[in-house]
């Protein structure tokens, strides 16, 4: 655990990522390319990975270096990266892919076009990732990137902007832009959904 790493993202162009020591000095500055919109992700080794406006994920050590960068995406990285069991990088794009990269930065694989700008992923104790979508569904993706099968993607009634939440049980939750939380099994069958909660639901649900 690097506890003493804290890591504020400063959003600006060329967003530069910042650490902060426990006392509050600055330990050190890593200029991106781009503005960074996105909370970064941060591996068992302390390699900490963030997306970037200027459509690449960096790889950090935890001294400040880059680790390595990975050019391959297609149009702005606005979400967060979620690390799987075995270091794969999972990521989506506002191209509506979603990129899984390997922990040296080479390309795992490439998601179909997912509708538009994707949410931050989630990934379940079996290795499936569930992505939300501007085209109002909630995806299931194998950890081999081919879609999950069954009622999958599950239609909301609204843009799904941030992450869903997973359950023990294995029950997926999400907010969308129609004010309402939806419950989703995980064969894709919507489980319930609430009433509306009076305005689009603008954050990720907690369990």
């Amino acid at each position: 655990m690097f506890m003493f790493l804290l890591v504020i993202l400063l959003v600006s162009v060329l967003c530069p990522i910042t650490s902060l020591a426990d006392e509050g000095t600055k330990k050190w500055e890593f200029p991106t390319g781009g503005s960074v919109f996105s909370s970064p992700a941060v591996g068992p080794d302390g390699t900490i990975y963030v997306g970037s406006d200027d459509e690449k994920l960096y790889a950090i050590n935890p001294d400040g270096t880059q680790k390595w960068v990975f050019t391959e995406i297609g149009n702005k990285v606005s979400s967060s990266p979620a690390i799987g069991a075995d270091g794969t990088i999972y990521v989506g794009s506002n191209d509506g892919k979603l990129y899984a990269i390997e922990p040296d930065g080479t390309r795992k694989w490439v998601s179909t076009e997912l509708g538009e700008a994707l949410s931050s992923p989630v990934i379940n104790s079996r290795g499936t990732i569930y992505v939300g979508s501007d085209d109002e569904k909630v995806h299931a993706i194998k950890a081999d990137g081919t879609p999950k099968g069954g009622e999958w993607p599950c239609k909301t009634g609204g843009k799904v902007s941030f992450s869903p939440a997973i359950s023990s049980s294995g029950v997926i939750y999400v907010g969308s832009d129609d004010g309402k939380l939806y419950a989703i099994k995980s064969n894709g069958k919507e489980k319930w959904q609430s009433d509306d909660l009076g305005d689009k639901i603008s954050s990720s649900p907690a369990i």
